[in-house]
């Protein structure tokens, strides 16, 4: 009678086993291996796993969940907004009441926000931040929230209330994961108000609070380039590049990453060089002209008939021809730049206009109009402004993704002459450093009073200029072929 008991219980225990793994079950391992799969940076398996979710398993309470992971593989893997969007949207119409609601209305926000072209977007993305603080008081997702709300405050020029937000999330939510950004944020706000002694006591507290976080390094750089703004000295021991490659140079770049680029017609490339200066392989281009910086970290290399953007699309450009249905290639292009909404700029020698493009780079219409400009450099300043300098006027001109001018650094002005200007670089601060070949570097602050003039006997003609993440500035001397560091 034992032996047939334990017979029998040893016949039920896979049925028993397979009673106990219950869909819910299932569908929370599955979650619980993609997040890891996620971290371990097996994305791939890690969507593999979301979507299994919510095909599979559609009825297990772990749907939310999985859409708003798959909704963040769209925006932060694929760079696919529309598809982001629309899993985003999916928690928020179907599971209002889930704990992935809140993280939806946060994405959908920030997907809004980033690609603002127009102050009502903003609006858009303050409402979904709001939605989140409102509705679901008690979740981890409202100082993000609240951080975000900073950003978008920011991105308008409201800096008071930027640095309002910033602060709450630092006194309220101390422990979260967005109190170091808040932390800093609060700092930059008061940086681009002009408040630099409170700023850089932000910043240093940053590195005080959260010394173990992504952000104390950036906040030491941002305490330096403070400090830097109204100390300039040349640094005689910097040394990077040689030969060929600092012969006809037409642009220098430097990275978040502090890879520094150098396009040279000569060598017909843009080459990295290393922090440690090391060069590493080039991008061939023929005939370049401009460097600059897309907001996904790209980099765009602008040659006189195609525009690199990124190591590997090489995009050419057309306008409508005089004639319907034909088109006319663009091939004296000498800057162009990607706007946050996505769109592209690009500018024409030849015609002596910036057009522009949407982000499936569709021609759309001239920018900010039809007249005549002879813009040789377009470059972002951080903040989401378009910065220009316009070599015939001698000008240069900062506008909004409208067309609206923000701000302009004229031809002449107390302390100074733009007689040549041929380069223009933007801080973390959206103070402007123009390359005059007579004059060396002048820094303008964002109010475009002149803070500092970099040369006199150290340039004598400078041609390119590019600053790094501490307030470095790096300046290319045409007549010496090399690049100068002040810091």
């Amino acid at each position: 009678m034992i032996l047939r008991r334990t017979l029998l219980l040893v016949l039920l225990l896979p049925s028993l086993a397979a009673a106990q793994t219950s869909p819910e079950d299932q569908a929370r391992g599955l979650l619980e291996d993609g997040r890891t799969y996620r971290k371990e940076g097996k994305l791939k398996q890690a969507l593999d796993n979301f979507q299994t979710i919510v095909s599979g398993f559609p009825n297990t309470s772990f749907v939310d969940d999985a859409l708003l992971e798959i909704g963040r593989y769209y925006l932060e893997v694929d760079h696919d907004a529309a598809k982001a969007r629309d899993a985003f949207e999916q928690v928020t119409k179907r599971f209002p009441q889930s704990d992935g609601a809140p993280g939806a209305y946060y994405y959908l926000g920030r997907l809004t926000m980033e690609r603002a072209a127009a102050a009502t977007d903003i609006d858009d993305a303050l409402a979904q931040f709001a939605r989140v603080q409102r509705l679901y008081p008690r979740s981890e997702w409202v100082p993000r929230a609240l951080y975000a709300t900073g950003l978008a405050h920011r991105k308008s020029g409201r800096l008071a209330e930027a640095a309002e937000a910033a602060r709450r999330v630092a006194l309220e939510h101390p422990s979260s994961d967005a109190a170091p950004a808040a932390q800093f944020e609060l700092a930059q706000d008061l940086a681009l108000a002009g408040d630099f002694r409170p700023a850089m006591e932000e910043f240093q507290q940053v590195r005080n609070r959260y010394p173990e976080s992504e952000w104390s390094p950036l906040a030491l750089d941002r305490i330096t380039a403070l400090y830097r703004l109204y100390a300039f000295a040349l640094d005689p021991s910097y040394s990077v590049g040689a030969g060929d490659t600092l012969k006809d140079v037409r642009g220098i770049l430097m990275m978040p990453s502090r890879t520094l680029w150098v396009a040279s017609d000569k060598v017909k490339s843009a080459i990295p060089f290393a922090p440690d200066g090391k060069m590493g392989p080039g991008l061939a281009g023929e005939d370049l002209q401009s460097m600059s910086l897309a907001p996904n970290g790209d980099l765009l290399v602008t040659a006189a008939r195609a525009v690199r953007l990124g190591p590997r699309n090489l995009q050419t450009f057309a306008i409508p021809g005089s004639k319907p249905g034909e088109t006319e290639p663009l091939e004296k292009l000498e800057a162009a730049a990607v706007m946050p909404s996505g769109s592209v700029l690009v500018s024409d020698e030849k015609k002596k206009k910036v057009f522009r493009f949407d982000g499936k780079l569709q021609y759309q219409a001239p920018f900010p109009d039809a007249k005549e400009r002879q813009i040789s450099r377009i470059v972002l300043d951080g903040e989401g402004g378009i910065v220009m300098l316009d070599r015939g006027e001698k000008t240069v001109r900062v506008l909004d993704e409208a067309g609206r001018v923000l701000r302009t650094i004229a031809a002449h002005g107390p302390g100074y002459d733009l007689r040549k200007p041929v380069d223009v670089a933007v801080d973390g601060f959206r103070n402007t450093y123009v390359a005059d070949e007579e004059s060396g570097v002048l820094v303008f602050s964002p109010q475009g009073q002149l803070l500092a003039t970099l040369g006199g006997a150290d340039v004598r003609k400078a041609r390119a200029v590019t600053v790094d993440p501490s307030g470095g500035v790096l300046v290319y001397d045409d007549k010496l072929q090399r690049i100068l560091r002040f810091k």
